[in-house]
């Protein structure tokens, strides 16, 4: 049996070696890159908390994520601007932007009436007001939501209230809003035109629909978080957080919840003559007992309990509705 043996030169194969390193290094950053472009590499645990929910497109045919972000998608198919984004943040609109629109003032500026269409007072009432919300009309002067709005084919609130303060800018004597009055429908589902309706319940409407509508830029309500809700321009202007606690009397247990506010609402009756009274009656004690005991979870049982409702936050631009009615 012969043993075939083969020379080795220790000098090239010290130099082979880190030749091969660097090429498989090569290779394997070109494999990298190259499916970066269609997969999401390296994506962490937070990075799947922080974006957990995800745009595709219902039947799209191009759709894929961007190499750099991996959170943008395109889709030509449906998209007229080829985008449609949950972008990778968590604030959707500059509070510092917003805080600009506060500060602002024109002394130009100057109220414009509004004439009626036709059982429309209650409408006009919330369109004066809305008009003379200082950052949301900056916002809509200076930067306008126009050239942002994501509803191409159907009809916006957002952009026909811009072309009203436009118009109440711009305008010395009264002009009929019946541009906005003649879409109630479109604002309030249970709204119409030519009826008598309550301005407290169009605003709701009005208000809901315009924080509808930016978030429309960032994939809809669904898309995006609740906390990332909060942070729209109409969040920052008119929302609030409202705290309702309850004190067990037997153990003392405290519990708190707390809701989303954009208006306040408060009820006169007794003797209150002022809004400070009608406050003071909204934020008061209110006793549970009897038929309406608290079930306390710490006693795990019906209890008698001490409930009071406070603004736990205030807004930037508080909205008071006085229940005047029984």
């Amino acid at each position: 049996m012969h043993e075939v043996g083969f020379p080795v030169d220790i000098s090239v194969c010290t130099r082979l070696v880190p030749t091969l390193f660097f090429l498989l290094v090569g290779v394997f950053y070109f494999l990298r890159n190259t499916f970066a472009k269609y997969f999401d590499i390296g994506a962490t645990a937070a990075d799947s908390e922080c974006f957990d929910r995800e745009f595709a497109a219902e039947d799209c045919s191009v759709f894929e994520k961007c190499s750099r972000c991996k959170f943008l998608g395109y889709c030509s198919a449906e998209w007229r601007r080829d985008k449609i984004s949950l972008k990778p943040r968590e604030v959707l609109f500059p509070y510092d932007e917003f805080v600009d629109y506060f500060k602002w003032d024109n002394q130009e500026l100057a109220p414009c009436g509004l004439m009626n269409c036709g059982n429309s007072c209650f409408a006009n009432v919330i369109l004066q007001c809305l008009s003379w919300t200082r950052p949301l009309v900056a916002y809509l002067l200076v930067n306008g939501h126009r050239s942002e709005c994501m509803r191409y084919n159907d009809w916006c609130f957002f952009c026909e209230f811009q072309t009203h303060v436009e118009r109440a800018s711009q305008s010395r004597f009264p002009f009929s809003p019946m541009n906005i009055i003649s879409r109630l429908t479109n604002i309030g589902g249970t709204l119409g035109y030519g009826r008598q309706e309550d301005a407290h319940e169009f605003m709701r409407y009005a208000i809901d629909t315009m924080q509808s509508v930016c978030l429309d830029e960032f994939g809809g309500e669904k898309m995006v978080p609740p906390c990332s809700q909060e942070t729209t321009l109409i969040q920052y202007i008119f929302g609030g957080l409202l705290q309702s606690q309850v004190q067990c009397t037997v153990c003392s247990n405290v519990s708190d919840q707390y809701e989303n506010m954009m208006d306040l609402t408060v009820e006169i009756h007794g003797d209150a003559v002022s809004l400070e009274e009608c406050l003071d009656q909204f934020t008061a004690r209110e006793w549970l007992h009897g038929d309406n005991m608290y079930k306390c979870d710490r006693c795990s049982d019906y209890v008698k309990a001490c409930k009071r409702l406070t603004i736990r936050r205030a807004p930037n631009v508080l909205t008071i509705a006085l229940k005047r009615f029984q």
